[in-house]
């Protein structure tokens, strides 16, 4: 987790991948439409794009461990700015992560979309 967040941090798209499957399915279930990638191939153009939009970083406030001992629930913040309007961007975040072969899987993440909307908006 911790080499996927710090890549985000440094928008280093190889990074970030590598501690993915390459079969991965990556969901935001709150954005508008809702989002649902799969495979490396699909993501990485997605991650790179956000990159060109956001510098910020993840902090994760909270780990909650499942059942599955593949399964995990993460609490996170990002801090940072959305380089197209030079706004602060600051989010909450809750991961649901699975593992195989540890490496992430796949992620069904939920964050407030009224926060990114405002923050990529012109005034």
């Amino acid at each position: 987790m911790r080499r996927y967040f710090d890549g985000a941090a440094t928008v280093d798209v190889d990074q970030m991948l590598d501690a993915w499957t390459d079969d991965l399915v990556y969901e935001e279930a709150f954005s508008d439409p809702p989002r649902r990638i799969e495979g490396k191939d699909a993501l990485r153009p997605y991650f790179s794009k956000a990159g060109e939009v956001f510098r910020m970083s993840l902090e994760i406030t909270a780990v909650h461990e499942c059942v599955d001992p593949d399964e995990l629930v993460l609490e996170y913040v990002s801090n940072g700015e959305v380089l197209t309007t030079g706004r602060t961007y600051a989010n909450t975040y809750i991961g649901v992560y699975r593992f195989r072969d540890g490496r992430i899987w796949q992620v069904k993440e939920f964050h407030n979309p009224l926060i990114t909307e405002r923050a990529r908006s012109p005034e």
